[in-house]
């Protein structure tokens, strides 16, 4: 009696576990893409120095295996780095033949429409970015994604945090504008600060009130965006009185509002 409900409870499982096999075969498949299109992008199908390639048929497709740990796509920061011998040109031709090739799968009887809608929403974001998205390559200290950057961030965040307790740090950044990264920075290492400390030493007055002028009407305009999105209502009492306040002192006042 025991094993006869141990069986049924195992048949229920499996039959559930059956309704969603599709499913999940659809967002495997729609997963392949993606990381299809990173491998393309990321170059690791590149030769090393030395041995270039100009083949664009032998696309690196291979199918997603979850018992390979090579193939979960963690990537490390080797990964990130671009390879020396690959140009905009190459990476643009083999990313442009495989994009082709997705595309003909639209033609596939097989697609379920929920395929067909997302993969025509898939290509179309990918139209939208390719203008964008291969850039990088010919540049030698132009990097291909933005994680060092959110990285620097986040240690910027974190630093505020340990000194002022704080989650928020919008008015960090509105009191110091791009001064808070520029401080992180040359601040990271001692040997960096003395380097600044010499160039700070050759910095002639003109050009440092040009730089600071500069630095101020960015941070202004940050400043504005940010009471005009948040405190609207109290930033357009304050435009108001600054109006009246002109209009009072200007000569002729009522002619120049009327012209």
């Amino acid at each position: 009696m025991r094993c006869s409900l141990h069986l049924h409870s195992l048949r229920q499982i499996l039959q559930k576990r059956e309704q969603w096999r599709g499913h999940i075969e659809i967002i495997k498949q729609m997963r392949q893409w993606v990381l299809d299109a990173e491998r393309i992008l990321d170059c690791s199908w590149a030769e090393p120095t030395g041995h270039p390639t100009t083949e664009v048929d032998h696309l690196d497709a291979r199918p997603y295996n979850p018992n390979n740990k090579k193939e979960t796509h963690r990537y490390t920061k080797k990964q990130y780095r671009k390879q020396e011998a690959v140009t905009n040109e190459q990476v643009a031709v083999r990313f442009d033949t495989w994009r082709l090739q997705l595309a003909k799968k639209l033609e596939d009887a097989g697609f379920s429409q929920k395929e067909r809608e997302c993969l025509e929403h898939f290509l179309k974001v990918l139209d939208h970015l390719r203008p964008y998205l291969i850039q990088c390559y010919d540049r030698e200290d132009f990097p291909r994604t933005n994680n060092e950057t959110e990285g620097a961030i986040r240690k910027i965040k974190t630093r505020y945090r340990r000194i002022s307790g704080r989650k928020n740090w919008n008015k960090y950044l509105l009191r110091h504008g791009r001064n808070v990264g520029f401080y992180d920075w040359w601040a990271s290492t001692p040997k960096r600060w003395q380097q600044f400390e010499k160039l700070a030493q050759n910095v002639k007055k003109e050009l440092w009130i040009q730089h600071k002028e500069e630095t101020e009407k960015a941070q202004s305009e940050q400043l504005i965006r940010y009471r005009f999105r948040h405190l609207r209502k109290k930033y357009l009492i304050t435009l108001e009185k600054q109006w009246d306040a002109t209009a009072s002192h200007a000569p002729d006042s009522q002619s120049l509002i009327l012209h």
